[in-house]
């Protein structure tokens, strides 16, 4: 299977989209004070990646609202991007293993948060994309992995 050839990898901010899911809490649905206020505004603003092939448009993407005092989170990669130009995309995976570091154990900075790596297998190896969460406990935010119209994975970090 193929997802076509990558066009474009850019870095999004301030990405706008409706609610994503019920905010009730409940099944990974985010009910933190950025997705409550969220909720009030009818919109979420999240920052994060878009990587375009011919055939789909897939986006990994954390919420950027910040909440008091909170370090909110950011997006990361170490893959030079003009190297997976050009090539065949063929599995888009979530892992919890950097290709830089062991493992998120190792993410001193995180504190309560997490990071969700995403990989994009391709014809040239693997592009990773990474999106992070550092918070104080109380103020988790939302990633979203989506598929043109097609939510892929909607989680609180």
């Amino acid at each position: 299977m193929t997802y076509g050839t990558i066009k474009s990898i850019e870095v999004v901010t301030g990405f706008t989209i409706s609610p994503v899911s019920p905010m009730n809490g409940e099944g990974g649905a985010r009910l933190g004070m950025g997705q409550m206020f969220s909720m009030l505004s009818g919109v979420q603003k999240m920052d994060g990646y878009s990587v375009t092939t011919s055939d789909h448009v897939f986006c990994v993407l954390i919420d950027n609202g910040t909440s008091c005092c909170e370090s909110w989170g950011y997006i990361a990669s170490d893959d030079d991007f003009t190297k997976f130009i050009g090539r065949e995309l063929s599995e888009v995976n979530l892992t919890d293993v950097s290709r830089f570091k062991k493992d998120i154990e190792e993410l001193e900075y995180i504190n309560e948060g997490g990071v969700q790596f995403v990989d994009f297998v391709t014809d040239r190896g693997v592009l990773q994309l990474a999106v992070y969460n550092a918070h104080n406990g109380y103020y988790g935010h939302g990633i979203l992995l989506s598929k043109d119209d097609e939510i892929l994975l909607n989680q609180t970090l």
